[in-house]
């Protein structure tokens, strides 16, 4: 039974990281209410995540706000900037699905997957903003080198968040908790896990 509850125990572990993300998630979900702060908040999840994808000794309450202060006015900047592209994204889908066409259908086809690729900008963006320091325009230019110059990866990515979605989506009963519960965190860790070793070999570069 002491082993059981053991904290080395690999179940207690994976407990106690299922609880850390739930916890990351909440306080991501929280701070992204005014809308207007989301980016910052997906700063800090993404600079807590990072943490916990390199094993490092993590006290998530601190070190969230410290990133979320810390990064309050940029991650305020790129949150808004990805809040009026889907807006626009989505009015341009919206209108050519009224229009239902051929060529329209092609275009929401075309509008889809560029969509898809400029979301996943933002998945290195904000671990960018939440990793080093730079300027909104540069941490942008870097960001879009990444996913241009890591396309296997950036194609995974883009498969682990429409998994994800289409999880929410397929089970609906369960899709208010799953989204309270990891709706951010969970898809995130995954994407920090895949680009953690890019920003590796970034860091032993310099």
């Amino acid at each position: 039974m002491d082993r059981f509850f053991d904290a080395n125990n690999p179940l207690m572990r994976f407990l106690s990281w299922l609880v850390d993300l739930v916890i990351i998630n909440v306080l991501t979900i929280v701070c992204a209410i005014p809308i207007v702060t989301a980016g910052a908040s997906f700063t800090a999840m993404n600079y807590v995540l990072l943490h916990k994808a390199r094993d490092n000794e993590t006290y998530i309450g601190k070190m969230f706000f410290h990133s979320f202060r810390d990064n309050l006015k940029q991650g305020i900047l790129c949150g808004l900037i990805y809040l009026v592209i889907g807006l626009i994204a989505g009015v341009d889908l919206y209108v050519l699905h009224i229009f239902d066409m051929k060529a329209t259908t092609a275009l929401m086809i075309i509008l889809s997957v560029v969509s898809c690729f400029i979301f996943v900008t933002a998945v290195y963006v904000f671990g960018l903003l939440a990793r080093y320091e730079n300027t909104v325009s540069g941490t942008f230019r870097n960001a879009i080198q990444l996913t241009i110059a890591h396309l296997p990866l950036t194609l995974v990515m883009i498969v682990i968040w429409l998994a994800w979605l289409f999880v929410l989506w397929y089970f609906p009963k369960t899709t208010v908790l799953l989204f309270l519960l990891f709706g951010f965190s969970l898809p995130g860790f995954l994407c920090a896990l895949l680009y953690d070793p890019i920003f590796r070999k970034m860091e032993e570069t310099e």
